[in-house]
């Protein structure tokens, strides 16, 4: 009896397990990882930034600036692993996603940054992963074929490292930025709204994600 008893239980932990890794993904995480709308639209923002860009009479010290999460790096996969445990987002286990550097690309990504590295603008990313981390993006990066050295990275430094500091150190030339000088930004990309100054002639692209924000 005592045996059936286990077998029986282990039957039901490995039903339980079944039932929860086969569960459908939310309609969310669906749309970005199967979707063929995701896919064409991320490609025509970009391909529309590029036939902006390309009109432009650009100058020296103009720069693009770009966020990385769901605009140029895929992150569907770790909203994948969390519903699949049965878990929500912690900073503990996004730290552990960044620095397992598999990340993807969002569609039309590699084929912008080529353009824009030909045309000799340079890229600065603002992004609020951790700048102890860094090292591990740029890593990913590399990974992924797009990875290019006088790109900038002005990752957080803490809490109070608010993207708008990170972009006035850019229009100042002060900062993270002294060495480089001031520069004008001719183009802002993100998914989110926090990714944009409220006042700012430049163009700017926002990407879909409906996986997490601020609503």
């Amino acid at each position: 009896m005592k045996l059936f008893r286990i077998f029986i239980l282990t039957l039901l932990i490995v039903f339980n397990y079944s039932c929860k890794n086969n569960s459908k993904l939310p309609n969310d995480v669906r749309w970005v990882t199967n979707s063929q709308e995701y896919k064409t639209l991320c490609e025509q923002i970009y391909k529309q930034a590029s036939e902006d860009i390309m009109n432009l009479d650009v100058k020296k010290g103009q720069v693009v600036v770009m966020d990385l999460d769901e605009t140029v790096l895929d992150n569907s996969q770790y909203q994948v692993d969390l519903h699949y445990r049965g878990d929500t987002f912690s900073m503990d286990s996004w730290s552990r996603w960044v620095l397992s550097k598999e990340a993807e690309l969002v569609p039309g990504a590699k084929d912008f940054l080529d353009f824009i590295r030909k045309k000799r603008i340079q890229i600065i990313f603002i992004s609020n992963r951790m700048d102890e981390r860094v090292d591990a993006t740029k890593e990913n990066m590399k990974k992924l074929g797009v990875y290019h050295e006088r790109d900038v990275y002005l990752l957080r430094k803490d809490k109070a490292d608010k993207k708008n500091i990170r972009r006035e150190e850019i229009y100042s030339g002060t900062g993270r930025m002294k060495s480089y000088g001031k520069k004008d930004i001719i183009a802002f990309f993100g998914d989110a709204m926090g990714d944009f100054p409220e006042s700012d002639v430049s163009q700017h692209y926002m990407f879909p994600n409906p996986m997490y924000g601020k609503w």
